[in-house]
């Protein structure tokens, strides 16, 4: 028997899925990573799956009795797969976007660590002073706890 309902919610989940692709060109186009080729490749893998599901689903929508249970089937095989493939870029990007972060905060940590020898090279007595009155108010705070 066909279930229309069925169809209903799948044509809504299809149409979904096709504005999260839409949004992750959209993503990919602006993205400036020096190295995304292998996010525009899943991206491909995806928009791949995604088109041969839309097969599935237009043989589901026309479907005849005979037929719907053999067509569904295979279309929720095919969903199953858009929604993995999904799931998996999903992690990629994610992981991307973590490893560019850690990227800017090493640079940054860096960039950090750079200005305070600048520091020191231009103020090395100050530095010193410094040093010497830190560790002398330490070296007094362990003495008193003790």
């Amino acid at each position: 028997m066909i279930d229309k309902d069925y169809i209903q919610d799948m044509e809504s989940n299809m149409e979904k899925y096709k504005n999260k692709l839409s949004k992750i060109d959209n993503f990919l186009n602006e993205y400036n990573a020096q190295d995304n080729n292998h996010l525009i490749s899943e991206n491909k893998s995806l928009k791949d799956t995604f088109k041969k599901g839309e097969e599935i689903f237009k043989k589901l929508k026309s479907s005849t009795e005979e037929n719907y249970e053999e067509i569904h089937e295979a279309f929720a095989k095919s969903f199953e797969a858009i929604k993995e493939g999904f799931r998996e870029f999903s992690t990629l990007l994610t992981m991307e976007q973590l490893y560019r972060t850690k990227d800017e905060i090493v640079d940054y940590g860096q960039e950090k660590i750079d200005e305070v020898e600048e520091y020191i090279k231009k103020h090395p007595a100050l530095t010193a002073a410094c040093a010497l009155g830190i560790g002398f108010l330490v070296g007094t705070l362990l003495k008193i706890k003790k």
